[in-house]
């Protein structure tokens, strides 16, 4: 938490706050919700958003600070032997989403940038950040960004059939099943032999 003031009530107001924004947000979206409306529906007094945020800019940036859990499995995963890190990135994305503390809060990033650009502006930021760099870590430097990029079609793929859509059989698989079906994949992005390098267009336009 970023919020000013000393922990105790006051950080618990300041994450009631961030939650009761979250779910605003996500549902009504960011132009439609204003402060006045966050701390009526919080239970606290609307100079209290002011003093821990200072702007509704300023809560939406915490709002979308994705869980803690979420870099640390990500990194956990990156340093696995390179032929498991397929199936260990795969495992750490469904972990996080299993867990329903971190999908709510997961959830409500996605459909927060899906209609406000700067929460998207923030998201593609903390997807670099977090993931894309983290992903490729050891990747040859030629590929590095191509193969994660392609990585992250699976991951965010899954992620949107599964938990945010939900539809089709992907929704209903047990997670292992999930796990046995996309980490091949995954593992193929990140060791196998690309049809394409970067950069290499001898096959001239498809």
């Amino acid at each position: 938490m970023t919020g000013r003031g000393p922990r105790g009530e006051r950080g618990e107001q300041a994450e009631r706050i961030v939650a009761t924004a979250r779910r605003a947000f996500a549902t009504r979206g960011y132009a439609a919700t204003s402060l006045r409306s966050v701390a009526q529906e919080a239970g606290v007094d609307p100079g209290l958003v002011n003093y821990y945020f200072r702007t509704k800019a300023g809560l939406l940036d915490e709002v979308m600070q994705p869980p803690e859990a979420f870099g640390a499995a990500v990194a956990a995963a990156a340093e696995q032997p390179m032929d498991r890190r397929g199936h260990a990135f795969v495992q750490a994305a469904l972990d996080l989403w299993e867990d329903p503390v971190s999908a709510e809060t997961l959830r409500a990033i996605i459909l927060t940038a899906a209609q406000e650009p700067a929460a998207l502006q923030r998201l593609r930021q903390l997807f670099s950040e977090l993931v894309l760099a983290v992903v490729s870590h050891n990747v040859p430097d030629t590929e590095r960004d191509l193969r994660a990029s392609l990585i992250s079609t699976q991951i965010v793929g899954m992620v949107m059939n599964r938990y945010i859509w939900r539809i089709g059989t992907m929704a209903t698989l047990p997670a292992p099943s999930v796990i046995d079906l996309i980490a091949p994949t995954v593992q193929h992005y990140l060791t196998g032999t690309l049809p394409l390098s970067p950069g290499d267009d001898s096959r001239g336009p498809g």
